[in-house]
Formats: C-alpha cells, sequence, structure tokens
C-alpha cells in the first residue's frame, strides 16, 4: 500500500533537517545496497581506481561493497586492487584467453612460457598448470580460474616474448623457440657434464615433439643460446644442432638412394 502524501513529505523535510554528516551516512548505507558492478556488467577485469571513477563511489564506501561482493562470489580478488567479475568470465567464450591475461595481472612482470606455452606449440603434452616466467620470486596461485605458476628467471634473459591484444588490455608470451629455452634452462636435474645422459634426456626421456621444431625455430633458439652465454644451454644446443644435422643428411641420403 502507498504511503500517504503528507507522510511522504513528511519524511523528506525530516531528512532535510538531518546534519550533514547524518546525511553522508545514510547515503551511502543506501549506496551499500545497490549492485557493486552496475557499470561493469561486461566488463571482465577492472580496478579499483576504476570503479571509483564509473561509480564517484568514496574508497572506504567502496570496500565495503568489494568485499561483500567477494562474499558473495561475484567478484574474485586477483590481487591488491584487481578485481574479476565471476559473471563475466563464466559468460566468456575465450576462456583460454582469459586465463592467460588472468596470469599476466596476477603477478607481473611475467611472460607465458615454459611446459604451458610448449604444449600450446604442441612440443609438449601439458598438465594443466598455467606457467610464466618472472624477474621476481618464484610463486604458486591457485583459484577457482586455475593454477597459475610462475619461475624465477634473471633479468638479462628476460626477453623472448610476444604482444597479444584482448578485453583492452595486453599480455606477453614466449616465443616458440624462447619457450623451449626456458623449459630447458629452468630445469634443475639436467646433468650437463654427463653428455651421453644429457643426449638421452634431451632427445628422448624429455617428452619435447622434436618434429614440431624446424630449422627456423632452431636458429633463433640459436641466437637465444648465445645471448645467454650459459655453458649448460650451449651444451643442449650443441646436441639438437647435431640432431638437425643427422636429419639433414638422412634427407641427402634418401635422395641419393632415389636417384
Amino acid at each position: 500500500m502507498p504511503f500517504p502524501r503528507m507522510a511522504i513529505y513528511s519524511r523528506i523535510r525530516t531528512f532535510f533537517s538531518l546534519t550533514t554528516e547524518i546525511k553522508c551516512r545514510f547515503i551511502t548505507k543506501l549506496f551499500l545496497h545497490l549492485p557493486i558492478a552496475m557499470k561493469f556488467e561486461n566488463k571482465l577485469f577492472f580496478t579499483k581506481e576504476e570503479l571509483i571513477l564509473k561509480n564517484g563511489r568514496s574508497s572506504s564506501a567502496l570496500n565495503k561493497r568489494i568485499h561483500r561482493a567477494i562474499k558473495n562470489k561475484k567478484l574474485v580478488k586477483i590481487k591488491r586492487g584487481f578485481y574479476l567479475s565471476t559473471e563475466a568470465y563464466l559468460q566468456e567464450q575465450d576462456k583460454i584467453k582469459s586465463q592467460e591475461l588472468i596470469a599476466s595481472q596476477l603477478y607481473t612482470p611475467s611472460y607465458l612460457s615454459l611446459g604451458y606455452m610448449l604444449q600450446k606449440y604442441q612440443l609438449l603434452f601439458g598438465d594443466g598448470q598455467i606457467t610464466s616466467v618472472t624477474t621476481k620470486i618464484s610463486r604458486h596461485f591457485a583459484n577457482f580460474v586455475g593454477d597459475f605458476k610462475y619461475f624465477n628467471i634473471k633479468k638479462s634473459l628476460y626477453f623472448g616474448f610476444e604482444e597479444i591484444d584482448f578485453q583492452g588490455r595486453k599480455y606477453y608470451v614466449a616465443t616458440k623457440s624462447k619457450a623451449l629455452f626456458d623449459y630447458f634452462y629452468l630445469k634443475s636435474n639436467l646433468n650437463y657434464r654427463n653428455s651421453k645422459k644429457l643426449k638421452r634426456l634431451i632427445l628422448e626421456e624429455s617428452g619435447i615433439q622434436w618434429n614440431n621444431f624446424s630449422e627456423n625455430d632452431f636458429k633463433l633458439f640459436d641466437k637465444y643460446v648465445w645471448q645467454s652465454n650459459s655453458k649448460k644451454m650451449m651444451r643442449i644446443w650443441e646436441i639438437i644442432n647435431n640432431y638437425f644435422e643427422s636429419k639433414k643428411f638422412d634427407g641427402w641420403a634418401k635422395e641419393l638412394l632415389s636417384l
């Protein structure tokens, strides 16, 4: 049943007779009951600064709304001041790029590499982990979106990646050659002083599908190895180089036999 007109006028007069401080408290409580992402319904990611700019809320009031949205599983906190809309993520058709973007935002600076990218390049069978390389300490994060692992590499080797645009943001992925370089460089159980064991491990036991690694890929790999000045990687380079040389010889032999 609607309020009588005089009752409404009375409530309005009462409101305007309140002190400014009490009015502000009343309005803040009112806004706390509004939907948290009313202007971000179709946006996958947003920062706290973006919410303040779009919705015109004070930081303290917005913190309460964000906390409530996280508790109600409407938002997922990716990191401090950076949030994922659960609804937008579930509706997003390209889940792979969404996960990759999350990986890039979760821990920066970083680029996708190692087993994850080797799987995408069809060089290795993956285990579901989203692996990245960073100049920071190694970290591991897991949430409903995925399992994210970050491996430290020294700053002088932080190169060899390409830029991807998605959802108005940028993230980075290793080239095929750099993903392979990172994979072997960061592999701790490689005894590069024992040539026979190293050869067996690189060409047979590593699981790398060498048929999907071209000579052009190897040329770029060669560049990365000499930039690294790593004895371990130079030994691995020698093994892979001999592999490609033997493939060339086998090709020439087949041509001669077919004459």
